[in-house]
């Protein structure tokens, strides 16, 4: 009995991962320049130092450019040396919270924003790094409340609006994201971060002509933004525009070759063209040069590896995926579909129970596990987890036709129909909507 007549691998595997690139790279803006001012200011800030005629402000000065060049650790010694200078200073205090919240010590740099804020409570800038972290620890009502005091106090703080926009997006309040995004861009024209941000929230939220729109403007202004072709291409594929997102993507390499999530993006990109499917493991390599044992590539490969009908390569990356994190359910689902392909049933549904208890249901997943079931001949566990899979997915065009198929086999002709027709019907919406 064949249950799953139309269902392409493909289809069966979840969770990949493009990377859209949220923030402009130094070296993507034009900031090679700045990163040699700023290696240029420790310099001379040392000079000073080893002179014996430094006072706190040189010291301060130095960890603001450590803070630039992305080294916190150095920061945070010359902050506390300031401070320990002049502990009556707010600004001190300040920017030692942006070393910790750059180090994820989200609770020291809270504890150092009161600090500053104390002292003088109408800092703006410390109000809205202080609702930045609140956003990244996912405490998005304090990050509100830090952020429209920021805007209170200061207006024309475009970082303060581009800040309280993401955290409306993390409330799914795209109108309020929107406003804000539009707000900091009055404020800072033509700014490459700020287009893109507008671009990727119109993207997640169902807008890939906006998104496409806000992405070109910062090819027009820049046409060395690898940022923004990367990001474009990933819309363009999202859409189905393949040729469109290759030139993208191959445009965003060439500019920034060193960029491993650009390789991401062309291996998962030839994963969903169909008949390239063997030419996308050699992206994914690539990636994983430029930064070992990150667990998502690895994933990523493995995927392309059963895409392409290699499952014993694929179980290879899964296992040494899970072994790198193996507490993410994603990780256990890939490797359950290798050992499927490979045959061992027993590992297979063990790993897909693991893979459901590890992560939020998902509809793909439970269809997944009930190829399982009935590859072990348990019709009764296959039909209850196509039926999980239409709770979580009513629109799950596979689930309906593949329980359909067990009922017929099982002389359950109304239900068979019932689902039959409901397969067809979804089906028939989703050509409608392609055309």
């Amino acid at each position: 009995m064949i249950y799953f007549k139309g269902m392409k691998a493909k289809n069966l595997l979840f969770n990949i991962k493009n990377y859209f690139v949220g923030a402009l790279s130094w070296y993507d803006a034009g900031g090679t320049l700045d990163a040699k001012a700023w290696q240029q200011d420790v310099r001379t800030y040392t000079r000073v130092i080893d002179a014996g005629k430094a006072d706190y402000v040189v010291y301060s000065d130095r960890g603001c450019a450590y803070l630039d060049l992305e080294q916190p650790e150095k920061a945070l010694l010359d902050f506390n040396r300031a401070i320990k200078m002049n502990p009556g200073d707010p600004a001190l205090y300040g920017n030692r919270g942006d070393a910790y919240a750059e180090q994820g010590k989200y609770e020291l740099a809270q504890a150092d924003y009161n600090r500053a804020l104390k002292i003088d409570p109408a800092m703006a800038s410390v109000y809205n790094n202080k609702g930045q972290a609140y956003l990244e620890t996912g405490d998005f009502k304090a990050a509100l409340k830090d952020l429209d005091r920021a805007i209170e106090l200061d207006p024309k703080s475009a970082a303060a609006y581009l800040n309280r926009g993401w955290t409306y997006v993390e409330l799914d309040n795209l109108e309020k994201a929107v406003k804000d995004f539009e707000a900091a861009l009055r404020l800072e024209p033509g700014s490459a971060e700020i287009l893109g941000s507008l671009g990727q929230v119109y993207q997640e939220f169902g807008y890939p002509d906006k998104a496409i729109a806000q992405f070109t403007k910062i090819i027009q202004a820049d046409p060395k933004s690898g940022y923004a072709y990367n990001n474009r291409g990933l819309v363009y594929q999202e859409q189905g525009e393949h040729a469109k997102a290759y030139a993208d993507l191959e445009k965003a390499l060439r500019l920034t070759p060193d960029e491993s999530s650009v390789y991401n993006n062309l291996g998962l990109l030839f994963s969903d063209i169909e008949g390239k499917e063997k030419d996308a493991p050699a992206f994914f390599t690539a990636a994983l040069k430029l930064e070992p044992d990150a667990p998502l590539y690895i994933f990523n490969r493995g995927r392309a590896y059963l895409l392409a009908g290699k499952p014993k390569q694929a179980l290879k990356d899964f296992n040494k995926v899970i072994a790198l994190d193996p507490e993410t359910g994603l990780y256990y689902g890939g490797r359950g579909m290798a050992q499927y392909y490979l045959g061992d049933l027993p590992a297979a549904l063990a790993d897909f129970n693991e893979a459901i208890e590890l992560d939020p249901p998902a509809a793909e997943l439970f269809c997944n596990r009930a190829q399982v079931h009935i590859a072990l001949e348990d019709y009764k566990s296959a039909l209850a987890d196509y039926g999980f899979a239409i709770e979580e997915d009513p629109r799950c065009e596979e689930a309906y036709l593949s329980r359909g198929a067990i009922y017929q086999d099982m002389g359950e002709y109304a239900l068979a129909k019932a689902d039959s027709a409901k397969a067809r019907k979804l089906a028939a919406a989703e050509t409608k909507k392609s055309a």
